[in-house]
């Protein structure tokens, strides 16, 4: 099991993909590079950096993406089919295994829910953050949107968002406050690529298909 610290912001965290002279210099970069499905074709890498403070959890991240695409516009929508990135988390790993996921497309559209493992094969219902909710969340990429026809001569994106930890506490119902030493479970991700070779997770998935929905096999998230 992979571990990443998360780095406690001692200044305002700038969202964009400058690194010097910023909180994002002294957070450590992961690697999104466990390609479980690979067969054939290229292994694009994409990297990213985590940090927090009192307010939020902020999370940048540089993609290869030679074919960036994005059709998604709607809240909540299948964001996870255009060129996108995922961050999935357990805030409270030892009462169960509920956990939340953010689909953000390359375009700066999202996806953001809550739910436990296995909510899909028992019927269970999950919460879909709200638009209110979903206003407090600030995102900012290198991609014009709201929408991209993958005929940009760019051959990857970056994106940057931070997540307020009081919107996550109203879409979970609980208090999410992590200080020092708090520990989650959490894996990253990306997708929309063009086949599930090219699927790639930080933490590695032991699943013969792709499954990102498998807290079982996230790594440990500690904030610093």
């Amino acid at each position: 099991m992979k571990q990443y610290t998360i780095t406690r912001a001692r200044s305002t965290v700038p969202l964009g993909d400058a690194v010097d002279g910023t909180p994002w210099e002294e957070a450590t970069v992961f690697r999104i590079d466990e390609f479980s499905w690979h067969e054939v074709g290229p292994k694009p890498l994409t990297t990213g950096r985590v940090c927090y403070d009192d307010e939020a959890i902020y999370l940048q991240f540089s993609v290869e993406d030679r074919e960036i695409t994005a059709s998604v516009t709607a809240l909540n929508g299948p964001t996870f089919e255009d060129s996108s990135v995922e961050f999935f988390a357990d805030p409270t790993p030892d009462e169960d295994s509920r956990y939340f996921n953010f689909e953000p497309n390359c375009c700066g559209q999202f996806k953001v829910a809550w739910q436990e493992a296995g909510w899909q094969e028992r019927g269970i219902d999950r919460d879909l953050i709200s638009p209110e909710l979903a206003d407090r969340i600030s995102i900012r990429t290198s991609v014009p949107g709201p929408t991209t026809d993958g005929e940009s001569d760019a051959d990857g994106w970056w994106l940057a968002a931070a997540i307020p930890f009081d919107v996550l506490s109203e879409l979970t119902g609980r208090e999410i406050a992590p200080t020092a030493g708090t520990e989650w479970r959490g894996n990253f991700y990306r997708s929309g690529v063009a086949t599930d070779s090219q699927k790639a997770t930080w933490n590695p998935i032991e699943k013969p298909a792709p499954d990102y929905h498998s807290p079982e096999y996230f790594g440990r998230l500690r904030f610093e």
